[in-house]
């Protein structure tokens, strides 16, 4: 039941959902009104099942935004889209929806939203193939004599009673297109399969994009060519996915319905373009082309451009003459001479045959089995690597490849499959042929090389030949080294003291996460100088990787001949590096023969121990050659004398 929210909207209830729909929507009960046409032509919600007799005219031709929601054994809420036929399919608990769209697209994206439809996660749909069983052969599009189309494919028991008293033998069925008017309650690859077994053969009808929005029956809302080739194209990869989903194969003729439009200028120049893509495009796939149109603008123009365009295989011209013939004077017996015509020669009619009345436009049929065209000669494709080139493990890690022709012209709607050494994750181009995935988390071993092979790839289809690209990309690392002291001491020319770093973390390098954190040693006796409790350890992060090399000792005394006595006691040395910065500092309490030393913390402070050639530095800071940072607590030098009391160095690596 419909209520007027205000605002200018209506909520629909139905089976425990609700939709909110502008106020000005029209809402049918098909319970109620089983014989109404559900077309998508008309701002409009359908509730219920469409009935198997709908009462449709002959030529509904458009799309905009409407709404058929039906009852289902549905449980899973789930949204996909065709962008090509401009359609949303979805289910809910209890219901099946059909929403198509003309250009307003965010406005039945928020109808569907408003009854807690994910129509922004909405999937690209993909049509089912038909079972192999269902398959009719290559003709069942070729037929010689009348026959008919109607809007919506009829019901079972009317095929029945049509085949037995209307004398007619093939009938046009609308199998796609984004300016398709009707629905299609009653077509699937099972109605084919019984109509071909009862001896009926068909005329399979797509209607892609027009010249003008108002051409022929659209009345204003047809979707119009504006790029041509490249929609021309995509129209026949989509009519071929819905021909096959029908069980109409290799072989077939699709015809391409293009509505009367006023001819010449830009409006011939993009029918022409749009047709020509289209054909050599069905060709490719393996199908014959077919184009409809009216006798006064796409014949002529056809005609005109044989010898520069690729013509459809197969002409259908709407010439409402009542003549049942395909010969006729506008198109030259050289062309389509050879069972290639199909004429429209009456329309918007209503006939009754074994008491079934059907709207209908009268079609005499010409059309051979022909030549199958031959096996598609697969384009040549190319993958080049376009994503990062530096990783970090534990970070996401999003992949790009641009796939192209030969030529380069790009390639759309193919699945590229990535691989980060042992990692993997799939990517569809876009419009640009540009396909990008992302791995959540990058898990690469840290190689001496520091790299990480990284491949893209296309199985290749029907249309397209494989292709792959390889490359390597460097993997973010860090290092570090933390020691609690170092002394070196020589006394005339002999060596007094050496203490090798004590304890010494070693060199760290990884892209992961880790602590490396030696036993701290409980203290260092010298003749000359003095320690207890030296630590050192290096944690690194990841996902961006980070390292912190810390070095800490309670106390150490340093008493050298001929220098006043050091004595140091909280000492922390602390370097950290991440791909962003490095930083460092010191902490420590320094005594110079018994005299406390104010430090003010500045990083290189030197302190003046009043003998010459004696430096004594505090918090020394030394970018290293990688871009690190080695920070020393205390360093003390002289002519013989090189000791470092806490040490502690750090890098990032692979940064850029």
């Amino acid at each position: 039941m419909p209520d007027v929210t205000g605002g200018g909207t209506t909520a629909i209830h139905y089976r425990g959902h609700t939709f909110t729909v502008p106020a000005d929507w029209k809402v049918v009960d098909l319970d109620k009104n089983p014989a109404t046409c559900v077309r998508f032509d008309r701002h409009t919600v359908y509730l219920g099942t469409p009935g198997a007799r709908q009462n449709c005219p002959a030529d509904v031709t458009g799309r905009t935004e409407a709404l058929l929601v039906q009852p289902s054994n549905a449980t899973r809420t789930a949204v996909t889209e065709n962008p090509t036929s401009r359609t949303y399919s979805a289910t809910a608990a209890g219901i099946t929806v059909t929403a198509g769209y003309g250009g307003d697209r965010a406005g039945i994206q928020r109808v569907l939203a408003s009854a807690g439809l994910p129509v922004a996660s909405a999937r690209t749909a993909a049509p089912s193939a038909a079972p192999a069983a269902l398959a009719v052969p290559a003709d069942a599009t070729s037929y010689q004599g009348t026959g008919f189309d109607a809007c919506a494919a009829p019901s079972q028991a009317a095929m029945d009673a049509w085949k037995g008293s209307s004398g007619y033998g093939a009938v046009g069925v609308y199998i796609g297109g984004e300016n398709r008017g009707c629905s299609q309650a009653n077509l699937n690859a099972q109605w084919v399969q019984t109509q071909y077994t009862n001896g009926w053969r068909f005329l399979p009808i797509y209607v892609g994009k027009q010249a003008t929005a108002d051409s022929g029956s659209c009345g204003g809302h047809c979707t119009v060519i504006t790029d041509p080739a490249p929609q021309g194209s995509a129209a026949a990869d989509d009519a071929v996915a819905q021909a096959k989903a029908l069980g109409l194969g290799a072989g077939s003729v699709i015809y391409e319905n293009m509505e009367n439009y006023p001819p010449g200028g830009d409006n011939t120049s993009r029918v022409l373009a749009y047709l020509d893509a289209w054909t050599k495009r069905l060709h490719d796939l393996g199908y014959r082309s077919g184009a409809y149109g009216g006798g006064a603008s796409l014949t002529p123009d056809l005609v005109a451009a044989a010898g520069r365009i690729t013509l459809p295989d197969v002409i259908n011209t709407a010439r409402w003459n009542n003549q049942a013939t395909t010969d006729d004077p506008a198109i030259p017996a050289n062309l389509w001479a050879d069972h290639q015509r199909v004429h429209q020669y009456a329309g918007d009619l209503f006939e009754t045959h074994g008491g079934v009345r059907i709207g209908i436009d009268r079609d005499f049929i010409d059309v051979g089995a022909g030549s199958t065209p031959p096996p598609p000669q697969k384009k040549t494709t190319k993958l080049a690597y376009t994503g990062p080139k530096t990783v970090s493990d534990g970070s996401p890690a999003t992949l790009s490849a641009t796939l192209t022709t030969d030529a380069g012209a790009p390639v759309a709607d193919k699945k590229v499959s990535f691989a980060l050494g042992a990692q993997a994750c799939d990517g569809t181009t876009d419009a640009q042929g540009a396909a990008k995935c992302t791995i959540a988390s990058a898990d690469a071993p840290l190689t001496a090389d520091a790299t990480v092979p990284v491949k893209a790839s296309f199985a290749g289809d029907d249309g397209y030949l494989p292709s792959e690209v390889t490359d390597t990309v460097r993997l973010q690392y860090v290092t570090g080294r933390a020691y609690g002291l170092s002394a070196d001491v020589s006394l005339l020319g002999l060596p007094v003291v050496s203490v090798p770093p004590t304890p010494d973390t070693g060199t760290v390098r990884t892209a992961g996460a880790s602590t490396t954190a030696p036993p701290c040693t409980a203290d260092v006796n010298t003749v000359v100088l003095t320690s207890k409790t030296l630590c050192a350890r290096v944690d690194t992060k990841a996902g961006p990787g980070s390292a912190t090399s810390t070095a800490s000792l309670e106390e150490a005394t340093v008493g050298l001949p001929g220098l006043p006595v050091l004595e140091v006691s909280g000492v922390r040395a602390v370097s950290t590096s991440t791909c962003g910065a490095v930083s460092g500092g010191t902490d420590l309490t320094l005594t110079v023969a018994g005299v406390p030393v104010k430090l003010d913390g500045s990083v290189n402070e030197s302190v003046d121990l009043g003998v010459v050639g004696t430096k004594l530095v505090v918090n020394e800071q030394v970018r290293t050659a990688d871009g690190g940072l080695t920070v020393d607590a205390v360093h003390l030098t002289a002519p013989g004398v090189d000791v470092v009391i806490a040490s502690s160095t750090s890098a990032a690596h692979n940064c850029g």
